[in-house]
């Protein structure tokens, strides 16, 4: 069985976890996942990719406890590669959109907080069960908790491991936005179509600086290095072209 689909439709590649109906992180599942990133790297006409599931009853509700290491040695191996994986999707150079309907919880959430945007079906619920098992979210998911929500909600989740529903995760600004599970398609290829259309140059700037730049002491110099790379590309000439003469810009998208 394929685990993972993958689909390009001009600028936009679709990763849709195929493991139903729960869409549990194997080890096969996360391998797919690593070569399908690897693929995106390098393709640079890539510039949006949406993380989904492929039917099931979930996004992911995370590890196979089957697989579980049974020693501290490949415990620490496991969780080295799962978070050096969730930090390649984040630092991919396209955009990431978590398409989110039921159950994220475990992995499953851990995943989705390395993506850029977050849109889930009011059906979804988010959680970090891991405490209950003895464990804990740590393939990422408790720096990326303590960078989006502070130390406070980051606490509250991992600490009581109960999952949450949609609204509330809107709430305390875990998910970017909420919508009916009819239009969860159309708002998620909206969102990539809008997204695809901007300078790719600037695009990878802007997330550079905002994966970096978190909790150092030299954004400063990340923001005016950002900036200054930009005039190696054609995109800020057209761009400031283009509003002066009052059209739409032609990006040069590479």
């Amino acid at each position: 069985m394929i685990v993972l689909k993958y689909t390009e439709d001009g600028a936009i590649a679709r990763l849709g976890l195929n493991n139903p109906p729960l869409h549990i992180l194997t080890n096969q599942v996360r391998q797919a996942l690593f070569d399908a990133v690897a693929r995106i790297e390098a393709n640079p006409d890539v510039r949006v990719v949406i993380i989904e599931s492929v039917n099931g009853r979930a996004f992911s509700v995370g590890s196979d406890i089957k697989e579980f290491p049974v020693d501290q040695l490949g415990g620490v191996a496991k969780i080295r590669f799962e978070q050096y994986l969730l930090d390649r999707i984040e630092r991919l150079p396209a955009v990431t959109i978590a398409k989110l309907d039921g159950p994220a919880l475990g992995g499953g959430a851990e995943l989705m907080l390395a993506c850029d945007f977050r849109i889930a079906s009011s059906r979804t619920k988010i959680g970090f069960p891991e405490i209950l098992l003895g464990a804990l979210p740590a393939a990422g998911g408790m720096k990326r908790l303590l960078r989006d929500l502070g130390p406070q909600r980051a606490k509250e989740l991992v600490l009581l491991g109960e999952p949450i529903d949609a609204s509330r995760a809107y709430d305390i600004g875990l998910i970017n936005k909420v919508v009916d599970p009819d239009t969860l398609e159309g708002e998620v290829i909206a969102l990539a179509s809008r997204l695809a259309l901007l300078p790719a140059s600037a695009i990878r700037q802007a997330k550079r600086v905002l994966g970096a730049g978190n909790g150092t002491d030299n954004i400063d110099t990340l923001e005016a290095e950002a900036f200054g790379a930009l005039f190696e590309s054609s995109d800020l000439p057209e761009g400031l072209s283009a509003f002066l003469q009052k059209r739409s810009p032609d990006f040069n998208q590479k």
